[in-house]
């Protein structure tokens, strides 16, 4: 080969080469280059899950807090840099990319206790807080039909979610409307034994469903989160509820989470319960453990 041959050649070969690894970049990240993509992928997203708040130390249990406990929790995380997030925004940054916070945080609420609001309503906008309750429909129905309300046993009534939902501190989330009951003909909202697949889709579909248009019709809000009763998960309920429009899908796992990119997907979110029992330095030991 010549030498004017050898000189076209080596001055074509470094445009050859950017061409063809140009194209084997943009094939193996076309994704990046999508509109929903930011520089934030595996982000580590603890879950709480609470239930009823008690004014009364004495009655601190499994699954009840009190006020200060709660606010001990939500001051050491703010120091510690987490920020609370709605679902609503772990779907935008899902969907469309919109940036999530450096440390963000999903606090829950089960069941509707009527103590969210009479003693946790104050505290979330001092602190400028973001939950989510996950209602319970039954318990809801039975309290709006209540003249009196006690912290100590009562739920919230529709017009009283609609008031966490107008407050903008809360969000709203579908607890099944009468499946809260562990040791009945049905465990939670699990599938029984020799039941077919399309007798469970009904069952569900009244029940949460039902809630789903109660919720909507009453209070203005149809959740896109779903919390399952006690934890109790069949395979068969993610497509019935993800057919509903449910977007995230609340267990009682407790196990790390990491979001990354997925636009228009559903997700289970695994949360840690939090007993009144233990100081919030045990707990937040715990909770902000990384390890999957």
């Amino acid at each position: 080969m010549g030498k004017k041959r050898w000189m076209a050649v080596l001055l074509i070969m470094p445009v050859f080469l950017f061409v063809c690894l140009s194209g084997c970049r943009s094939l193996n990240t076309l994704p990046a280059m999508m509109p929903a993509l930011t520089a934030q992928k595996d982000i580590f997203l603890p879950v709480i899950m609470y239930h009823s708040v008690i004014d009364n130390a004495g009655k601190a249990g499994d699954y009840i807090i009190t006020p200060e406990r709660f606010a001990s929790d939500m001051t050491y995380l703010q120091q510690n840099g987490y920020q609370t997030v709605f679902v609503a925004d772990i779907l935008a940054f899902m969907d469309y990319g919109v940036p999530l916070p450096e440390k963000p945080v999903l606090v829950t609420f089960d069941d509707g206790h009527y103590n969210i609001k009479e003693y946790l309503l104050p505290i979330m906008q001092e602190m400028d807080l973001k939950a989510i309750v996950n209602v319970e429909g039954a318990f809801t129905e039975q309290s709006t039909q209540e003249q009196a309300h006690n912290p100590n046993y009562s739920y919230l009534t529709w017009e009283e979610i609609s008031e966490l939902q107008d407050s903008g501190y809360f969000e709203i989330g579908n607890h099944t409307y009468d499946m809260h009951d562990a040791s009945g003909e049905r465990a939670g909202c699990k599938i029984n034994p020799g039941e077919s697949e399309e007798d469970y889709a009904k069952v569900l579909e009244e029940d949460i469903g039902g809630l789903q248009e109660l919720l909507t019709d009453r209070c203005a809000t149809t959740p896109v989160t779903f919390a399952y009763p006690y934890g109790f998960i069949s395979d068969e309920s993610v497509p019935v509820l993800q057919a509903m429009g449910f977007r995230v899908l609340l267990t009682c796992y407790e196990q790390p989470n990491y979001l990354n990119i997925a636009p228009e997907s559903s997700i289970l979110l695994h949360r840690y319960n939090r007993p009144g029992n233990v100081s919030t330095e045990q707990f937040m030991e715990k909770l902000l453990r990384q390890e999957a």
